[in-house]
């Protein structure tokens, strides 16, 4: 079978004012599988500059009975907005699917929400001659084809809308509708962010109650984390806006920030609709998570608490080098070696010796001023290393260089157990 190959010129559509309905935006660079059941074949486009185009179009074979699934065995092909969760290789497939698949998460919460049931849902390759209207419900392609196609996919990111006839509307619909969501989305994280209880769910339709068990928890982490000069963020990237049947599915990823750093918590999806000329959210959950939050209950709350006790451990770490600069010095010996480990070992020289060594270097001097700056700190679960500039300077001696501390944590207080020293 001949592939298509459609050049980039093929952006421009028969009728210049006119685009697909089922695809209002794709992230850069991602990709998007569009399945025509009417005339059996399978589209793949893609996103460059905020320009829809198509990369090829190759035939397809879905299920034998027309119509979208409502149960298992009714050999029909679901119709709405998917997304590829698995891939499987040729050595754990039977022959009848060929030298590769992918599966499909059908159902999802909406297909549930309205009785819809069944499972493996898939495209896939095939071992004999493709013909129309051919499969139990999945989608089948020739084996070339779901080898090319495995190219453009990415799990829990590349949608799979399957329609039974390709629609197209004025550009300027969607682009309101683009502009309309996404200012909802904004709006829905700022609610995260600083807003109420009451204020989140006005988000949410009527008939459908997100799970809020996790608010409180939220609510106390948020008032820890408010500072003038920094705040508990969150972030979406990467967002996809899909349509199906009156259904609009957002893909995004969700990020979790707080002051200079940040974490993923995964693929955050939201279905909605227009209801009365106002967006709802009516489906909300996560299509991927990564593997250390997928144990817990609530990501949002865990991630939120890692970065705020990240924060904060290095508040602490920070308090106690400028403590231990201060009795430094000051010449204070007996403060100077509270901040060192009984483990301690540097240069030969064991906490004991270090410190007298420090000592007479002290009486030696009228006086001694050490500063650092540029401090860079790295953070483990009990331990943190810490390189900064150090200027130290003392009545007949001046010297530049690169420190760097390695301190433990022990019970609550940061000790340092190694130090080492290199000249400018």
């Amino acid at each position: 079978m001949i592939q298509l190959f459609l050049p980039y010129s093929s952006i421009v559509m028969a009728q210049d004012n006119l685009d697909i309905s089922s695809i209002i935006e794709l992230p850069e660079n991602e990709n998007a599988i569009l399945v025509e059941k009417k005339t059996q074949t399978l589209f793949l486009y893609s996103s460059k500059s905020d320009n829809l185009f198509a990369l090829f179009q190759v035939p397809c074979s879905t299920g034998e009975q027309n119509g979208g699934k409502q149960k298992t065995g009714d050999k029909k092909t679901p119709e709405g907005v998917y997304f590829l969760n698995e891939e499987y290789e040729d050595k754990y497939l039977s022959p009848i699917y060929g030298e590769k698949a992918f599966s499909m998460d059908y159902p999802n919460s909406i297909d549930q929400r309205d009785g819809k049931n069944g499972s493996a849902i898939w495209i896939h390759g095939t071992n004999k001659k493709l013909e129309p209207f051919d499969s139990n419900g999945c989608i089948a392609l020739e084996n070339s084809n779901i080898i090319k196609l495995s190219e453009y996919v990415h799990l829990n990111s590349t949608p799979v809308i399957v329609v039974e006839e390709i629609n197209k509307i004025n550009r300027s619909i969607l682009i309101k509708a683009k502009q309309d969501i996404t200012f909802l989305l904004d709006q829905w994280i700022k609610a995260i962010e600083i807003g109420s209880y009451g204020n989140y769910l006005s988000f949410y339709s009527p008939g459908y109650l997100p799970d809020i068990n996790w608010w409180e928890q939220w609510l106390e982490i948020r008032k820890l984390a408010n500072k003038p000069d920094s705040k508990l963020r969150v972030e979406r990237d990467r967002t996809g806006i899909y349509y199906h049947d009156h259904v609009f599915v957002v893909l995004f990823d969700y990020i979790m920030m707080f002051e200079n750093k940040k974490i993923l918590l995964g693929k955050r999806k939201l279905f909605l609709e227009n209801q009365n000329n106002n967006y709802k959210i009516i489906g909300d959950n996560f299509q991927s998570i990564p593997k250390d939050f997928q144990s817990l209950q609530f990501p949002k709350v865990a991630a939120a608490k890692m970065l705020v006790e990240s924060a904060s451990k290095k508040e602490s770490v920070m308090e106690t080098i400028n403590h231990w600069l201060t009795a430094w010095s000051a010449k204070d010996m007996d403060k100077y070696e509270s901040f060192y480990a009984p483990t301690f070992y540097s240069d030969g020289m064991n906490k004991k010796k270090w410190v007298q060594r420090k000592a007479i270097l002290a009486k030696k001097y009228d006086f001694i001023n050490v500063l650092g700056k540029d401090f860079k700190v790295k953070l483990e679960k009990n331990t943190c290393e810490v390189t900064f500039f150090q200027e130290y300077e003392s009545d007949t001696l001046l010297d530049q260089g690169t420190k760097k501390l390695k301190l433990v944590n022990k019970g609550g207080l940061w000790k340092i157990y190694q130090e080492t020293w290199r000249a400018k």
